[in-house]
């Protein structure tokens, strides 16, 4: 009878601990879910200041493509105000527009892909986490379980070997 009593409590705290040991698996599959979420967004900010730094530069440049076009053309003795002259640098600041756009444009999606992979990993890993809370419920429930069967077999068994030895699982008082 101790020895299923012992028994019984054995399965239930390696149930318990079971359930205990999935439930911080748990709480570190949310909080890596939080860090790579966290690591998204820093990325993300990184990529969008990286994006407003080369605009500056890329405007900067223009600019000074400009102003060699100019020097250029007037050394060349082209008249300033002229029709070719203006077309020139307007297709030279078209096209440094069109480069600010694809910079700005490219970080935006390089950014909303960081995101999206960051939700993604967040999602994943908080659904990993419910995947080892059911786990350890089921390690719980399953050790409740078998404590309970065996101390029904334990309670069975005494009663069968009280049953057998005529003890008719009564007092042996008379």
């Amino acid at each position: 009878a101790i020895a299923g009593g012992m028994q019984a409590y054995g399965q239930y705290k390696e149930g318990a601990a079971t359930n205990k040991y999935y439930k911080g698996v748990a709480a570190m599959q949310e909080e890596q879910g939080r860090i790579e979420y966290a690591r998204g967004e820093k990325q993300s900010e990184l990529i969008q200041d990286s994006a407003k730094w080369q605009g500056k530069k890329q405007k900067t440049e223009a600019a000074q493509v400009a102003s060699s076009q100019r020097v250029a053309m007037a050394a060349n003795g082209i008249d300033l105000s002229s029709v070719t002259s203006q077309d020139i640098a307007s297709s030279t600041m078209t096209k440094a527009n069109m480069d600010e756009f694809a910079i700005r444009y490219n970080a935006d999606v390089n950014s909303w892909n960081t995101m999206e992979d960051a939700k993604y990993k967040r999602w994943a890993l908080n659904v990993q986490a419910n995947q080892s809370r059911a786990t350890g419920k089921n390690a719980l429930s399953a050790g409740k379980t078998a404590s309970f069967n065996t101390i029904l077999s334990t309670a069975a068994s005494m009663a069968t070997t009280g049953l057998l030895n005529g003890g008719g699982g009564g007092s042996t008082n008379h």
